[in-house]
């Protein structure tokens, strides 16, 4: 399992042997400004100054994130006698190179090479002298030959090249050299040589190293709360199509153009998702879609047969968007109840259907109906988290190994257990979870208008307790139920749940029956949810009343989903005053 270091280090600890410290292709490239630059300045200086005033104090730069190329790290920092170690910089590269920038600006301003600054800044900036000399910092191929030629070299700070044809971050890291050059002439030698020893002697870092890419990708989301976060398909980007070979480059480069065109924001989830569909339950991603390019024919045949495809089939997905067939209509219906959930466990075994199987969209439609009842009835029984992971982890490895998804033990299916809990937790749904109660209303709403009213899941519904949850005193609601265990059971049962606006939920109260119609049928602008027609013209509303209405949603849900929850239609028309000893609950 690989493992972190962190440590509390100065910075002419960090920019010392044996560290050498390069920018990986997939870092973006400088982009602070003057601003930044002279800010970060102003704050070293100013913690100085405080510092000279008390006689001590450093001053503490941050975190920055290494991953540690050369092995599993250790305690830094290490025993000078060691050969270099390599370290990719993750997350601090501004800050190095900013830092870089203005120790080359202080050695090269006093003009003495040979002097005591330069004695105590070459080694921040270069390992060794001459021509076995290797660089400190090493920045991102396109730009590290201007920072060598125009920032590294001894007395390259003095050069001012012209600016016609310079790259954007070519123009950056010449702004922030001038601009630092114009603030340190202000000072004299004595307070620059100070300033070099509070730099390399009181400025502190926390390093963090690791030698796994996944796990120093997730920390760096977590460290880096400012400016634009380094995506794992950036990492990812360099890391494949640095292995393409040359004569695929072009093709697999426009693949992954495309792609990203495409998807945009959603892009960076592919991954995940082809990780899922194709690797380890549970494995790191940037690891795992290697392994799985490596696993299926190379790179160039991975972006060509599994990540374009995967695209395509994920942009449908999240459109809800089916063509050509018959069964088009039901199929792009699944998708887009599937996209109202909040988690994503479903879309890797959804694209691995379609990727592997989707020619047959009647299979296809069938498959993403017993997908959505596997999803509707985890909610129900309250499985969350790993298990749902899990659980949808192995309708993929069933899809990908050919087992058996039609049979009693297929993971699409539920056991009896299963199906009485889930009958059970019906019966208070919205006590045992309440965006699971409101999610069936709505959809049982769409069944009974006879098609979709809404796109996506509407934000604005609540579900409304018809009967109320709270009681004034000698209420009528009392009256009506005067048993308080019945009174409990009415209230929590699906046949007493409404759909209602935010603003009608507020109206409703805790009002009379008569008042809280008036709110349901009769505020101006606001929906009519199809599902609380059967409630419109009554005069009343008691034990019975919900009765009768939950036997009804209890038949549909049946239907929608063969939970075994309803009763025989015959039975559930049936279900009148007269049934009021019918417990609520089983």
């Amino acid at each position: 399992m690989p493992e972190f270091t962190a440590q509390i280090m100065h910075v002419g600890q960090l920019l010392a042997h044996p560290h050498v410290i390069e920018a990986p292709a997939y870092q973006r490239p400088f982009a602070w400004s003057e601003r930044e630059a002279r800010q970060l300045l102003a704050d070293v200086m100013e913690a100085q100054a405080e510092s000279e005033v008390r006689g001590s104090g450093d001053y503490f730069l941050g975190t920055m994130l290494f991953i540690d190329r050369d092995g599993a790290p250790s305690r830094l920092p290490w025993p000078r006698q060691r050969p270099p170690r390599v370290l990719e910089v993750v997350d601090g590269l501004q800050r190095l190179t900013t830092l870089t920038i203005l120790f080359c600006v202080l050695r090269d301003l006093d003009g003495d090479l040979d002097g005591p600054i330069d004695e105590r800044l070459r080694p921040a900036i270069q390992m060794g002298q001459g021509s076995s000399a290797r660089p400190r910092l090493s920045l991102r191929a396109p730009e590290e030959e201007f920072f060598r030629a125009h920032v590294r070299e001894p007395g390259a700070t003095r050069r001012n090249p012209t600016r016609e044809g310079l790259l954007p971050p070519e123009q950056r890291i010449l702004d922030v050299r001038n601009d630092l050059i114009a603030a340190l002439k202000e000072r004299n030698a004595g307070e620059r040589a100070r300033l070099v020893d509070y730099l390399l002697d009181h400025c502190c870092v926390v390093t963090v190293a690791t030698t796994d890419i996944d796990r120093a990708h997730r920390t760096f989301t977590v460290l880096n709360t400012a400016g634009k976060p380094l995506a794992r398909n950036d990492i990812l980007k360099a890391l494949l199509l640095g292995r393409v070979p040359s004569a695929a480059a072009p093709r697999c480069l426009e693949i992954w153009k495309e792609a990203e065109a495409r998807l945009a924001g959603d892009f960076e989830s592919l991954f995940s998702h082809i990780r899922s569909m194709y690797g380890r339950l549970g494995g790191q991603v940037i690891t795992g879609v290697t392994e799985i390019a490596h696993a299926n024919g190379g790179v160039d045949v991975f972006i060509e047969r599994i990540l374009r495809p995967a695209a395509g089939i994920l942009d449908d997905i999240r459109n809800a968007r089916h063509a050509g067939s018959p069964h088009s209509a039901r199929i792009a219906e699944h998708l887009r109840y599937l996209a109202w959930h909040s988690f994503s466990d479903w879309l890797p075994p959804a694209m691995l259907w379609w990727l592997s199987r989707g020619e047959d969209a009647e299979s296809l439609e069938r498959f993403l109906a017993r997908l959505d009842r596997l999803a509707i009835g985890m909610r129900i029984l309250g499985i969350g988290g790993s298990k749902r992971t899990r659980r949808f982890g192995a309708v993929v490895a069933a899809i990908r190994e050919g087992g058996d998804l039609d049979g009693p033990d297929s993971p699409l299916e539920f056991s009896r257990h299963d199906l009485r809990a889930i009958q059970h937790n019906l019966r208070d749904l919205h006590v045992r979870n309440a965006s699971a109660a409101k999610h069936i209303l709505l959809r049982l709403s769409d069944v009974r208008a006879g098609k979709p009213q809404s796109r996506s899941l509407p934000s604005d519904m609540t579900v409304e307790h018809v009967l109320p949850r709270t009681l004034r005193p000698n209420c009528e609601w009392r009256e009506t139920f005067p048993d308080p265990e019945e009174r409990e059971l009415c209230t929590e049962s699906l046949g007493n749940l409404v759909l209602v606006t935010k603003a009608q939920n507020d109206k409703a109260g805790n009002h009379d029956f008569a008042r809280k119609l008036q709110v349901y049928f009769n505020t101006r602008g606001a929906p009519i949810p199809a599902i609380n027609e059967d409630l419109r013209d009554r005069t009343q509303w008691k034990p019975a009343d919900i009765r009768t209405r939950e036997a009804s949603i209890l038949q549909l849900i049946d239907e929608l989903w063969q939970f075994g929850t309803g009763l025989p239609k015959a039975q559930a028309r049936g279900v009148t005053e007269a049934s009021t000893l019918s417990p609520l609950a089983p």
